[in-house]
């Protein structure tokens, strides 16, 4: 992949924290094993552009000059409200994508204001969506290469608003019919379900769902709550949730007398939805992450940092764990005066082998 960046570099070089040599972690996260090049005034002309198989733009970086009519090739196009609709023309944030599909408004106390959330969370679920939607027809293309070159160059419009709505689906439905939103009920209670959230142990902490009568069951005999168990009220999880100042206290006081380790493995083999919440100074150390590789060693200049590893696994076409930042404009004399034979020779990956989907039967 390569990066055809501004002369003052991508904006996510300028995005905290940043690493003792000045450079942006995030950036080096996003951005490694990838080429940089400086483009200058002739965007459209770069043979990086004219040989792709695919080109990802931000429109509000285009200049006044370019439209998307002028790259003829197949692009995805990422924004936050997309390119029409009655919020194209908005200015977006992390902040705003989270007001806007309700995920803001259910986190804090019950009384004041939301518990705003942290980190890029909307822009990495738009860019999941916009990878999905491009993969497609890119799938299709391969599928028949003889016929691609008939095909029109695709254009897909990516909203990073609409792929966030997926974590709110029912939400958007029950506005649509004029159901009144629920209100926030405080920290680690979320209607209908109840226990949800993370919780504190003797030594670390516990996330738990609990969803079945089932599950409900086994997490009271998991914590030696067996008179909770029997109340035949709570087999239902809102009426557990109307009860939360009953139940909680006990909840939280058996959670007191138990290691995370302990009850995360003693609750995975009675079936209870759980997850042990590591501390930051743990984190590298968890024995599933360090099987399943879930860190990688980014390498930046002289600084090596860990950051999360891909979280797919194509085991014909395995991803590259870790790797590389260039600095801005590294890889110029690889493409200044390029020609386009060079350049698709460059850009041409191996054929996929088969479609993904290839020998499942039809049902």
């Amino acid at each position: 992949m390569v990066n055809l960046e501004p002369h003052d570099g991508f904006l996510t070089r300028k995005v905290e924290p940043f690493l003792s040599n000045g450079n942006s972690a995030m950036h080096g996260y996003l951005h490694a094993n990838k080429e940089s090049v400086v483009v200058g005034e002739s965007l459209l002309e770069h043979p990086a552009i004219r040989k792709a198989d695919l080109v990802l733009i931000d429109p509000s970086t285009l200049s006044d000059s370019i439209s998307l009519d002028n790259f003829n090739v197949n692009v995805c196009v990422i924004s936050w409200f997309g390119l029409n609709g009655p919020y194209s023309d908005y200015e977006g944030s992390s902040e705003a994508i989270f007001a806007l599909t309700g995920i803001m408004g259910m986190l804090g106390e019950s009384d004041g204001q939301p518990i705003i959330p942290t980190g890029f969370h909307p822009q990495i679920l738009g860019g999941l969506s916009a990878f999905n939607g491009a993969l497609s027809y890119l799938l299709e293309q391969i599928k028949d290469p003889a016929s691609a070159v008939e095909k029109p160059k695709f254009c897909i419009d990516a909203s990073i608003f609409e792929a966030n709505m997926c974590l709110t689906d029912l939400g958007a439905l029950s506005s649509y019919n004029g159901e009144p939103p629920h209100k926030r009920l405080g920290i680690n209670r979320f209607f209908p379900t109840y226990p949800l959230g993370i919780w504190p142990c003797r030594d670390g902490w516990l996330g738990v769902t609990v969803l079945s009568p089932s599950q409900w069951g086994s997490f009271c005999e998991l914590l030696g709550l067996q008179e909770l168990a029997l109340n035949p009220k709570y087999g239902i999880s809102a009426n557990r949730l109307d009860d939360v100042e009953i139940i909680e206290p006990q909840i939280l006081e058996a959670l007191s007398r138990h290691s995370a380790e302990d009850l995360f493995y003693r609750g995975q083999k009675m079936r209870i939805p759980m997850a042990r919440v590591p501390t930051m100074g743990e984190l590298f150390d968890v024995d599933q992450y360090v099987h399943r590789k879930a860190f990688s060693t980014i390498v930046d200049g002289d600084i090596r940092y860990k950051v999360p590893s891909i979280p797919f696994r194509l085991y014909d076409t395995p991803p590259k764990f870790g790797g590389d930042v260039s600095d801005l404009g590294a890889n110029n004399g690889l493409w200044n005066g390029l020609s386009e034979d060079t350049a698709e020779r460059n850009l041409k990956g191996s054929m996929v082998s088969e479609l993904p989907l290839q020998g499942m039967n039809n049902y």
